[in-house]
């Protein structure tokens, strides 16, 4: 009965022994390196405000968005993974005080093909750090 003792125990610690070995090997997983991504958006070399600008790996699907401000200045939310990224606006995210759908207008001011992922020419590489760039639009 002692040995029978032995085994299960030696048996149960080893499980945690390879549980741990393995959440320890999960945790030395590398971390892809990510960059920050704030600019200008520009149309006709004019600073433009009255949309979004949205940054989209066709790659990977990641991505993210941020109204522009006045100046046509942005800041994404969050850092991106390095790499190259479509840029296209979308309508300006506006808070809404009703749970009512609001409409949204886009700017004929703008070419359709900046409306648009997949007719947008814009593309941006984010590095690893600080990505200050300037997107620049064209009628």
């Amino acid at each position: 009965m002692m040995g029978q003792t032995s085994r299960r125990g030696f048996a149960s610690g080893s499980a945690w022994a390879l549980a741990l070995l393995a959440c320890l090997g999960v945790g030395c997983a590398q971390v892809d390196p990510v960059g920050t991504v704030e600019g200008t958006v520009l149309l006709d070399g004019e600073p433009y405000a009255d949309a979004s600008v949205v940054f989209l790996s066709l790659e990977t699907g990641q991505g993210s968005s941020a109204n522009l401000g006045p100046g046509g200045q942005f800041s994404l939310p969050d850092p991106l993974p390095v790499g190259s990224y479509t840029v296209f606006m979308a309508p300006r995210a506006e808070e809404s005080s009703t749970d009512e759908p609001q409409p949204v207008t886009m700017d004929a001011a703008i070419p359709d093909k900046y409306w648009n992922e997949a007719s947008s020419d814009l593309r941006v590489t984010v590095e690893e750090g600080v990505n200050d760039v300037r997107v620049e639009m064209e009628t």
